[in-house]
């Protein structure tokens, strides 16, 4: 006891003295000029903390205000340290008495657009069948992997001819691995499709230095039509898409050119269609100010892919038990199915289209935030931010749905030390990929509103995502003083490169992870759940569909502060389709009693068991709707 109260003297007498050093954790890469500026600092509450000049003069004085509580980030207290004041660009560093604090900071009108860039750079380095260039790649150039112009027939796909190929070329590796998956892709050229819908002026004018740099397209709807040449590819001659394309098994740490197992079409289901449909639509909106042929092919593509999914409400998409590549199964596909009702109204203004989609809930108890899984709330995006489109109803609705969750991540905020709008649920497997789709939700409401406490909840998070975190770990590969780097990435792990690919994100702290990040697990402090190596999938894997909003959340807020303009929910829609027709009545579908499939009575209704190969068990109507 006399020991413990001699060491708790020296405690207090080293705080007093101020040789108990105060910790910082801050965005990394830099801050906007004219944006808000924060940084969360332990162990400083009511000092003084002097801001100077790279060249050592006073430019601010600040006062740690009082220390709280981020329940991810455990028992430590944080002071959130405003130095908004600093509006002119350079280079500063913060300081407690002679010593410095946290790490040099960056100010500057355009302190993100390096990031952004790199982000969507991203996808260009997650390319599959090509080669690249030493140009475009620099010393991440890579011979040409996965050509995929010779493509098999999964049994799943219906199809019996064991020889039988296609050309399924283009697209982007998905993730760490090589496969390529509609449902994740689907998702993330949405995303893609929308930072630009919403930024034209600031992203027709944006170089990310790929092969196509020198056309007349800008270059993220370039490279987001690689992947969209891919997606195409994937649709059977019946309307129908396939699942993935992928080898049998992952492949082992090679790098692309070295993975040469067989490639399949695995699966064909009403998941992957409904999504494929929705972004086909939405493409067709955009690339027709570019390539009206290209534009005709993807409306044409929307509607045979969205017939197929009418008349095939049970085309679930099961795991066949000899693939062990990623499933992507449970996908809501109800959410999906009024994802693409949105988006092809939006384009044709057909009645039809209309009455279907008001069959579907729209309302605030459906809302979950977006995800591969589920696409509700991309549905939502659309509806709100076109109130010259849609009925003022779906649109109000909408709207209420996208501000109402809004403003829960921002009232997270309060009494919040780092000032982040993550919840100790939110770290889960692909935790950074929740907050940048929470950013996304914030950009929405903003947009919506003008209501700037969104816009400065959405940059939280970005400055979350780039340093300001109890790891002091910027997630963005290549970028801030601490970044990620040992990622699940095939190609940076076997290139022989020390630094990994820049411009990716990683997956983030995960509370539930079981593989070699498990020792690292905090139960009390879930945002420190992390371990920066390749050997950690479940928390240091990078995939398009979290880099794709992040993206969007730092790209957004870039082009916001580069142009001064917000985007205008008015702006009038350039496509205007007739869509083929759509079977008025749909004949009764009652699904075959073999193959997991029989009717059942629930509720005094007559309704049509489904049992997958888990024994998961589904339910639908005799039309085909799922019942939850």
């Amino acid at each position: 006891m006399e020991y413990s109260k001699k060491m708790m003297s020296a405690f207090v007498v080293l705080a007093s003295t101020g040789l108990f050093a105060a910790t910082a954790y801050q965005n990394q890469v830099g801050f906007i000029t004219t944006s808000p500026k924060q940084m969360a600092v332990v162990g400083a509450e009511g000092q003084e903390i002097v801001f100077k000049t790279s060249s050592g003069n006073e430019v601010l004085k600040v006062t740690a205000p009082k220390a709280e509580i981020w329940t991810p980030a455990g028992d430590t207290a944080a002071s959130l340290v405003d130095f908004s004041e600093i509006t002119t660009a350079g280079k500063y560093q913060a300081y407690i008495g002679d010593e410095p604090l946290g790490h040099p900071i960056t100010i500057a009108d355009n302190a993100l657009e390096d990031a952004a860039k790199a982000s969507l750079k991203f996808f260009y380095f997650q390319r599959a069948s090509t080669a690249l260039e030493e140009e475009y790649a620099g010393e991440y150039a890579r011979a040409a992997g996965h050509p995929d112009t010779a493509v098999k027939y999964h049994a799943s796909t219906g199809k019996t001819d064991a020889n039988a190929t296609f050309n399924g070329s283009k697209g982007w590796y998905d993730a760490g691995d090589y496969g390529k998956y509609i449902v994740n892709s689907g998702i993330s050229t949405y995303t893609l499709l929308q930072l630009y819908q919403q930024n034209k002026e600031y992203f027709d004018k944006l170089s990310l230095n790929i092969p196509e740099s020198k056309n007349e397209v800008p270059d993220i709807l370039d490279e987001i039509r690689w992947n969209l040449d891919w997606m195409i590819t994937m649709q059977d001659d019946d309307g129908g898409v396939f699942h993935k394309l992928t080898t049998k098994q992952f492949a082992g740490t090679v790098m692309p050119e070295k993975a040469t197992a067989q490639r399949y079409a695995i699966g064909k289901g009403v998941e992957a269609s409904w999504n494929f449909a929705a972004v086909m639509t939405l493409a067709s909106d955009i690339y027709k100010a570019y390539d009206a042929e290209f534009a005709s092919k993807c409306i044409v593509a929307a509607q045979k892919a969205m017939n197929w999914a009418l008349a095939n409400p049970y085309a679930v998409y099961e795991q066949p038990s000899d693939v062990g590549t990623g499933s992507y199964t449970g996908a809501t596909d109800w959410a999906t199915k009024l994802w693409t009702y949105v988006e092809l109204y939006r384009v044709s203004g057909n009645k039809e289209i209309l009455e279907l989609l008001k069959k579907l809930p729209i309302n605030r108890k459906k809302a979950r935030l977006q995800s591969w899984q589920q696409n509700y709330m991309l549905g939502m995006f659309t509806l709100a931010t076109n109130p010259d489109v849609f009925e003022q109803e779906l649109v109000d609705s909408a709207t209420v749905i996208i501000t109402s969750m809004a403003d829960d991540f921002v009232k997270s905020l309060d009494n919040n030390g780092y000032g982040v709008a993550l919840e100790k649920e939110d770290f889960y497997w692909g935790s950074n990929g929740v907050a940048a789709n929470k950013g996304m939700v914030l950009m929405h409401a903003y947009i919506l509103t003008k209501d700037e406490k969104y816009l400065n909840a959405a940059l939280g998070i970005v400055d979350y995502m780039l340093g300001r975190n109890p790891l002091d770990k910027s997630y963005l590969t290549g970028y801030g003083v601490n970044p990620v780097m040992n990622p699940h990435h095939r190609p940076s792990q076997a290139d022989g490169i020390e630094a990994p690919v820049p411009g990716m994100i990683s997956g983030g702290p995960n509370a539930s992870a079981t593989d070699c990040a498990k020792k690292y697990i905090d139960s009390k402090a879930v945002a420190k759940s992390y371990y920066d190596n390749s050997c950690s999938y479940a928390t240091n894997e990078v995939a398009i569909n979290w880099n794709a909003p992040f993206a969007y959340v730092i790209g957004s807020i870039q082009a916001i502060a580069s142009t001064g303009k917000t985007y205008d929910v008015h702006t009038p829609v350039a496509a205007s389709y007739e869509l083929m027709s759509i079977p008025a009545k749909r004949a009764v579908r009652v699904a075959p009693t073999n193959a997991g499939k029989r009717l059942v009575i629930r509720g005094q209704k007559v309704q049509v068991e489904y049992v997958d190969r888990n024994g998961v068990k589904s339910y639908f109507n005799l039309g085909g709707k799922r019942i939850r």
